[in-house]
């Protein structure tokens, strides 16, 4: 077969043209610029909500009011104050291994800084109502320069001895 010479002219300068399309092809994709990282992306940095328990003890005769098979869960309410009267899921910690065993156990949610207040009813005992502040406290963390602490729990109606844990408040009324 004989070549012809417009055939072997167009073959050899199509020759290379796969490979400089390849070559610009890598090129741009490796060129591409890139946003800088954001370190706080996909990263969660809430604090952890307050726990409060409340030990209800009999002051005649010592009782754990809870755990005496007197009072029923169902008919005991907590509900958040102020803003909206929702009531606020809690339990009765019945694990004997716990230290808060026998404790009445509900979270602190609020993520704003200022006074709240908790309304807790247990029918054959009483009302009590729960009263803190939450103040904005100075982080380390530059995805979240600040937290929410709870600061000065009261309960307004009765006497009471608090313990104050990481994260935790363990009330004990005596009534």
């Amino acid at each position: 077969m004989k070549k012809t010479r417009l055939n072997y002219i167009l073959t050899k300068q199509f020759y290379y043209l796969p490979l400089i399309l390849l070559a610009i092809a890598s090129i741009s994709t490796g060129c591409r610029k890139t946003k800088a990282p954001n370190p706080c992306e996909d990263l969660i940095s809430e604090k952890a909500p307050t726990q409060v328990n409340m030990v209800l003890i009999d002051g005649q005769t010592g009782e754990n009011i809870l755990l005496s098979g007197d009072i029923d869960e169902a008919a005991i309410t907590v509900t958040q104050e102020l803003e909206s009267s929702t009531a606020v899921p809690f339990g009765v910690i019945k694990d004997a291994g716990s230290p808060r065993y026998g404790s009445l156990a509900f979270l602190i949610t609020d993520t704003r800084k200022g006074a709240f207040k908790y309304k807790i009813t247990i029918p054959t005992v009483g009302t009590t109502t729960l009263s803190y502040t939450n103040k904005e406290e100075k982080a380390d963390n530059p995805c979240k320069p600040y937290y929410i602490i709870v600061t000065d729990p009261v309960l307004e109606e009765r006497p009471y001895t608090l313990t104050r844990t990481s994260g935790r408040l363990l009330f004990q009324l005596t009534l």
